[in-house]
């Protein structure tokens, strides 16, 4: 973006504390660029950000925590369409291990809770440190809000503010998208910024990404059997025993509401600590989204059952759940979703350890 806020008054620095403990954490993006919002949902790390802060860059975005604190990197996976200047990244590396609030808690609706006058927020990350600016809400529409320095704050909103969040109290209410001057921005709601990223997160199709890494030799994993699967490959790919030996993908159909389910027993071993599940992005395939995994220590499932935590697939087709050691004779993959909704899906490996 192009401008936004300075030094904190004892006032803001009081209720930059409520912001901090609620969760919320906000993160600065490609060295002093802009910032971003952190949050997790189902296992995997998300940053939104203003798409003009990354341009064209999509993979590699670099994202770190105000200070010298830790570091990571994001690749955009969803750019919101019309213009709207809001994107969705996938992070990795050491900064995603504190990755503020569960998606569920950003806002849906903030009816009632906003109103021309109201002392807010504005809380952006610098390469020193948190800094942020008490602001007046001086004119708000059903999607954006125009904020003022609030009485006795400078006049300083300057570059660098884009991505910015704004704060009511523990609440993350918007995101400051531009500078109209150095006394005035204007900044996104946040219940539109949910509606518009929940456009992907559960109907419209991923951004085109970067295969997934594969497990090299090291990483074969324990030997299994593929027993079962409920869901014919299409013609010119593996079914899931040809996929499991390493003959290619296993392609198939999944229709909205069905579930494809496959069935593998460990030949081996009689524990595991981990199941990964990879996935290759392609123009003509989808990545799974949402994957339940049961495990039971008997030779069928279902006679002890038991569950891994949930965990979804993240866009560029990477399924990692790791837990504690348990003994386990055969599995069941349940795959609820893909990103998108779009069929057929496509798993390249499965490695249990």
């Amino acid at each position: 973006m192009r401008k936004v806020l300075k030094k904190l008054s004892s006032a803001a620095l009081a209720c930059l504390v409520l912001a901090s403990a609620a969760g919320a954490r906000v993160v600065g993006v490609e060295d002093g660029a802009g910032s971003g919002l952190l949050f997790h949902h189902r296992g995997n790390c998300f940053l939104v950000l203003p798409s003009h802060v990354h341009g064209p860059l999509r993979q590699g975005v670099r994202v770190a925590a105000p200070g010298g604190g830790e570091i990571g990197t994001a690749d955009v996976v969803y750019v919101a369409p019309g213009g709207a200047d809001v994107s969705l990244a996938l992070v990795r590396g050491g900064i995603a291990r504190d990755c503020g609030d569960d998606w569920s808690r950003l806002p849906q609706r903030l009816t009632g809770r906003l109103e021309v006058g109201q002392m807010l927020i504005v809380e952006r990350a610098r390469q020193q440190a948190t800094e942020g600016r008490r602001v007046l809400l001086h004119e708000m529409n059903f999607r954006q809000l125009r904020l003022v320095p609030a009485p006795g704050e400078a006049p300083d909103l300057f570059g660098g503010t884009s991505g910015a969040v704004v704060f009511d109290q523990k609440q993350p209410v918007a995101m400051v998208l531009e500078a109209e001057s150095s006394d005035a921005v204007w900044a996104i709601r946040m219940d539109e910024v949910v509606t518009l990223l929940s456009r992907f997160m559960g109907e419209m199709p991923a951004a085109e990404a970067a295969a997934p890494p594969q497990p090299g030799a090291e990483a074969q994993g324990k030997a299994f059997q593929v027993l079962s699967w409920s869901a014919h490959p299409l013609p010119g790919s593996q079914d899931p025993q040809g996929m499991a030996a390493g003959a290619g993908a296993y392609v198939a159909p999944l229709a909205p509401g069905e579930v494809l389910t496959l069935e593998l027993r460990l030949t081996d071993a009689d524990r595991l600590r981990r199941v990964r599940i990879l996935s290759a992005p392609g123009p003509d395939t989808a990545v799974p989204k949402r994957i339940e995994i049961i495990t039971d220590t008997s030779d069928s499932v279902g006679r002890r059952p038991n569950r891994m935590p949930a965990r979804d697939m993240s866009p560029d087709g990477i399924y990692d759940n790791q837990v504690g050691e348990r003994y386990a004779r055969v599995l069941r993959i349940r795959i609820l979703s893909t990103w998108g909704g779009g069929s057929p899906l496509r798993i390249d490996r499965i490695v249990i350890d």
